[in-house]
């Protein structure tokens, strides 16, 4: 009972908040796809009621399509596997599930089992399962075969206890494909001339080569022109990465040198970057954690605990840095789905984790649906206490709560755009929820709700003398935003790369901040010019529609239905 009583009373300001805005939902009392009457509302000027893809005003200014996110990009129903189906607890596994045994190894060996056999599902029956990282490991339960869910009977009934805490950058549950993005399957071909807008169709120098159902990467590198371009030659000069498009090819026209893919270009992709498309390997798909509590037994050590006690052997900041409870990573077509964190007894703080929580890397169509990660024992400088971090494309963070992490929610890289945070809640993160470092490209937060929190898009010239952050997004847009309340007064900070769109806020707080868009910090110049587009500050809770994800994608599936 003491379990259920944390885990229940930790939705306290997620259910007040529900309550207190009934109002805002749409006819079914949660999609957001339609105001209740829009008579009464008002409208994006960059938004129209008739809106399509490619659509701009007189200067250019364009809302990106982000329909895409999620689970195979939104068209299908996450699936509830019933094949397969293993209980760790039964023999041969004999997983103990009263927390006094280590049960590591049985569910390991089940999962094991499960994949040898083509993929299901694996069990776990009510109870706490002790594990702990085995020696030489990096993740202490492992899956890296497709169509494996792990499942347990309900968040507050199913709870996976760590007791390992020397866990520097590792992970309690690992989703991990071996097709890496940066790994060419055969010849690279050059993008033909300069694209410099979304396009699902894209020149390329031997589209022959190609053929569909490829899967296949479209990237370009961070040259020396690049760097000259945002004035980062100094600060940039060891960032190696740029843009990357994991996507797969519909159609080819070797005559017109050009092939099509499934999901639009998200940033421009210039022959000067060497621009260039590559067949990848499959990811790792169809595979899902689901219906169960993750934590982990708090690190001893009283002392450590520092902002840069990470960098030294011996801190306790040193031993939990970088770890998490759950990532995936090379990954498609997968799911996290009612997984909360908890206290495990012994805890004399109150402390569900060390560091991370939930992590998303080099993966595409990832969805993460009615999650609850908090409570990080390390908020410390290099990366920790993050409670979702996303660095993939057109991935979806759905109806999820944070809550007391550094950054609650937070978007990094080049290789991350696409994204959507749709209806999530945060609360009291000793930082912002933000778009992090190296230019994000085009996502989404939709209908956030932040008490304790806003939403910081801004500059940022942190990190290495070499990898600052500097500009964090560009093309990002942030769309009925609630703001409960905020130590800094603001629920909006934007100063993106180029062009950001901040639409609707609303409650307590609900100023938008977007200037200066150029001087210097830190130390470092900056120029975020023009200033990002700002409307209805105040006026979130008439914006029509109440959400931009789901009207798009309603959009989207009317197009396909008509053949479009």
């Amino acid at each position: 009972m003491m379990k259920l009583t944390r885990i229940l009373g930790t939705f306290a300001f997620v259910a007040a908040w529900a309550v207190s805005c009934t109002a805002r939902t749409d006819a079914e009392g949660d999609d957001w796809g339609v105001y209740p009457d829009e008579t009464d509302g008002w409208r994006s000027e960059l938004y129209p009621a008739d809106w399509t893809p490619g659509y701009k005003d007189a200067q250019g200014r364009f809302l990106h399509d982000f329909s895409y996110a999620g689970y195979h990009s939104g068209l299908k129903d996450i699936p509830s596997y019933d094949f397969n189906l293993t209980d760790v607890t039964a023999s041969p596994y004999n997983a103990d599930n009263t927390g006094v045994r280590d049960a590591t190894s049985a569910i390991q060996k089940a999962i094991d089992d499960v994949s040898s056999k083509g993929g299901g599902v694996v069990y776990l029956p009510a109870g706490t399962y002790l594990v702990s990282l085995p020696e030489g490991s990096s993740s202490i339960l492992s899956v890296t075969s497709d169509n494996v869910v792990i499942r347990g009977d309900g968040p507050d009934r199913t709870f996976i206890k760590n007791s390992t805490w020397k866990m520097r950058s590792k992970t309690i549950i690992s989703f991990h494909g071996n097709a890496s993005w940066d790994s060419p399957q055969g010849a690279e071909a050059l993008i033909s001339k300069d694209v410099y807008q979304p396009v699902t169709v894209v020149p390329v120098d031997g589209a022959g080569n190609f053929a569909p159902g490829d899967k296949i990467m479209i990237r370009s590198d961070i040259t020396d022109a690049f760097r000259q371009e945002f004035n980062a030659t100094q600060h940039w000069s060891t960032l190696t990465k740029g843009p990357h498009f994991l996507r797969e090819v519909v159609s080819v026209d070797a005559a017109a040198g050009t092939i099509e893919i499934d999901v639009p270009t998200r940033y421009r992709l210039l022959t000067r970057d060497n621009a260039r498309v590559y067949k990848v390997k499959d990811q790792l798909k169809e595979c899902g954690l689901e219906n169960l509590s993750v934590g982990n037994l708090q690190h001893p050590s009283g002392q450590g605990w520092g902002e840069e006690d990470y960098n030294t052997s011996g801190n306790g900041a040193y031993d939990v840095h970088a770890s998490h409870a759950v990532k995936f990573r090379n990954a498609e077509n997968c799911w996290a789905r009612k997984v909360y964190t908890y206290r495990p007894e012994g805890n004399t703080g109150d402390i569900h984790l060390l560091s991370n929580g939930l992590e998303i890397g080099d993966s595409r169509f990832i969805t993460v649906t009615e999650c609850n990660f908090q409570k990080s024992q390390y908020e410390g400088g290099g990366g920790n206490g993050y409670m979702y971090t996303l660095s993939g494309n057109d991935c979806l963070i759905d109806r999820c709560h944070a809550e007391d992490g550094r950054h609650n929610y937070d978007f990094k890289s080049m290789t991350t755009s696409g994204n959507v945070v749709y209806k999530c809640t945060s609360k009291s993160p000793s930082l912002k929820s933000d778009f992090h470092m190296h230019l994000s490209m085009a996502n989404l937060f939709d209908g956030f709700v932040a008490d304790g929190d806003h939403i910081d898009a801004g500059f940022r010239p942190y990190g290495t003398s070499t990898a600052k952050h500097m500009y964090t997004t560009t093309e990002s847009v942030i769309w009925n935003t609630t703001c409960l309340s905020d130590g800094e007064g603001i629920c909006v900070l934007s100063k993106q790369y180029g062009n950001g769109y901040v639409i609707g806020t609303s409650g307590a707080v609900t100023e938008v901040r977007t200037q200066p868009v150029s001087g210097t910090q830190s130390g470092v110049d900056y120029d975020t010019s023009p200033e990002d587009w700002v409307e209805g500050a105040g006026m979130g809770s008439s914006l029509v529609p109440q959400s931009l994800y789901k009207d798009q994608l309603e959009k989207r599936k009317a197009r396909i239905a008509n053949g479009q």
